[in-house]
């Protein structure tokens, strides 16, 4: 039985010593373009500036990131397998149109960033062409959403100094598939769920003083409050990995 024991544990060092050296250790930077989906899509129409405090973490347009991932690829026969770390940066501005009426108001418009931090894993099929290998990968993390703040300016005659918006994080998924041209270069495309996010306030001040018009902003804050936008994004990513 010891003999046996003794066999086993052999077999199993040597098994993970060959794996050892099949590994290969990989670094990775991706350029996305991100479209984003869901909530943070929604088209607003209305006359209000800012986007009715109510609309904030809506109108997100066309956008794109960056991304740094570190992974460990092992040959499965079929083909390799790596799982991975990574983390991406994605800014999106709002619509032209909205850029464009916060400019009318001498005001600074918000902008959203998304930052998923995620670990999944890859497969790689390397049996059909020599130079070009098709992948498929899924992962699961969290996103950390940022939404900038609002600059100076008068709404309705009402001078404001800051709008501040609270960062919110939620569970974020991502699935996506593509190709390898070579080693050194891919490029696919992604489905990304980065979460329901809370859209809460840091801070609002009026340069004024009047009653009236703190209990008014007041009173729409507290309706505003906490509103919830489900952010998702379908994402062009071309990577270099080293």
């Amino acid at each position: 039985m010891k003999q046996i024991v003794k066999v086993m544990c052999l077999a199993a060092m040597m098994i993970s010593a060959g794996m050892s050296t099949q590994a290969q250790f990989r670094q990775s930077v991706f350029l996305n373009g991100m479209l984003p989906v869901g909530n943070w899509a929604t088209d607003i129409k209305t006359a209000n500036v800012p986007l009715g405090y109510t609309e904030v973490g809506k109108d997100a347009i066309i956008g794109f990131g960056l991304g740094y991932r570190a992974s460990y690829r092992f040959n499965v026969g079929l083909g390799e397998v790596a799982p991975f770390v990574g983390v991406d940066a994605f800014w999106n501005m709002i619509s032209s149109e909205w850029r464009t009426k916060y400019l009318d108001a001498n005001s600074k418009a918000p902008s959203y960033i998304n930052m998923p931090i995620m670990a999944g894993v890859s497969y790689f099929y390397n049996q059909l062409w020599n130079d070009i290998t098709p992948y498929g990968e899924f992962a699961v993390g969290t996103d950390v959403m940022f939404i900038t703040p609002e600059g100076a300016g008068k709404v309705n005659g009402i001078p404001f100094k800051k709008f501040a918006y609270k960062p919110s994080t939620d569970l974020a998924w991502m699935i996506g598939a593509g190709a390898y041209f070579g080693r050194h270069v891919s490029a696919g495309i992604y489905c990304y769920g980065l979460g329901t996010h809370t859209i809460d306030y840091t801070k609002n001040t009026l340069k004024n003083n009047e009653v009236a018009n703190a209990q008014m902003l007041t009173a729409e804050l507290t309706n505003a409050a906490r509103q919830k936008r489900a952010v998702g994004a379908i994402g062009l990513r071309l990577g270099f990995h080293f």
